[in-house]
């Protein structure tokens, strides 16, 4: 008879086996290198609003005529002070085209002057947020190699950002590799469905597949019939990943092209709508 001291001992065995198989399976540093790109944009974004909110004291014009974020950041840090602007040095950042709408700002700036600690301390902070830029960069290119190697099919299928973001939400590729199609279409629409259901509010066509250019790009009416396309064949991608290992996203993603093409051909016009008319009465 096992006693319970010894059957304890083999649980804990089992229990620490079980955690570092799941914390060594590669799709896991999918999940956080995903949700690190997103932790990186959260930040870069509120920093760039500070550093726009905080020069605009001192060239407030420039805030709206360039849009760019990288091309502000960069003339806050290469020129700082409006005294430097000049239109070769505004050229090399923003093109010709805008240069000069740029100096003529910087002629009538209603800005107030800074001093060279002020100056200082706003251009440091860009940089902070241009590195945060070139960080992104690297985790991208990051998440595309990660993601040849965890997941080659949702990757061809998906391309490397989305398909990340369908493991995480799928909370790993085993999960994904066993969802239906019908799921992994509405992943990331996680509150419309629950109006679905609870309210009755129409069902969501989509979640973050929408992120895909083919859902994205295709006329409103059309979005979710390429969407539940796109889904079944990332539900057969993944469970290749997961459990087989061959490389079939190249056939499947022929399949989808001329599935999608037939839906843009069968749907280009919106479906009418549907009018309630009056109903003829029976003859007796």
């Amino acid at each position: 008879m096992v006693s319970l001291e010894a059957l304890r001992k083999k649980v804990l065995e089992q229990t620490k086996k079980k955690l570092s198989e799941a914390y060594t399976e590669k799709d896991r540093y999918v999940i956080q290198a995903i949700e690190a790109l997103d932790d990186v944009d959260a930040v870069f974004n509120l920093l760039v609003a500070r550093v726009r909110e905080w020069y605009s004291l001192h060239f407030p014009e420039l805030n709206t005529l360039v849009k760019d974020h990288e091309d502000y950041l960069n003339l806050v840090v290469t020129l700082g002070k409006r005294d430097n602007y000049n239109e070769e040095a505004v050229k090399a950042i923003v093109g010709k085209k805008l240069a000069p709408v740029v100096m003529n700002a910087v002629k009538d700036s209603s800005g107030t002057d800074i001093s060279d600690d002020d100056i200082r301390m706003v251009q440091e902070l860009a940089r902070i947020a241009l590195e945060a830029r070139d960080y992104r960069k690297e985790l991208v290119d990051y998440i595309d190699k990660v993601m040849e190697d965890v997941a080659p099919n949702v990757k061809y299928l998906a391309g490397p950002l989305l398909g990340a973001r369908l493991i995480a939400k799928a909370g790993g590729l085993k999960k994904l590799a066993l969802l239906p199609a019908s799921t992994i279409q509405v992943l990331g629409a996680e509150k419309a469905l629950f109006r679905h259901l609870t309210k009755g509010s129409r069902p969501p066509k989509h979640g973050i597949l929408f992120q895909h250019p083919w859902v994205r790009n295709a006329k409103r009416w059309q979005r979710g019939k390429i969407a539940r396309s796109l889904a079944a064949k990332l539900a057969i991608a993944a469970k290749e990943d997961y459990f087989g290992g061959k490389f079939i996203a190249d056939k499947l993603k022929a399949e989808l092209e001329e599935r999608v093409k037939e839906i843009r051909e069968k749907y280009r016009e919106p479906p009418r709508k549907k009018t309630r008319g009056t109903r003829k009465r029976k003859r007796r």
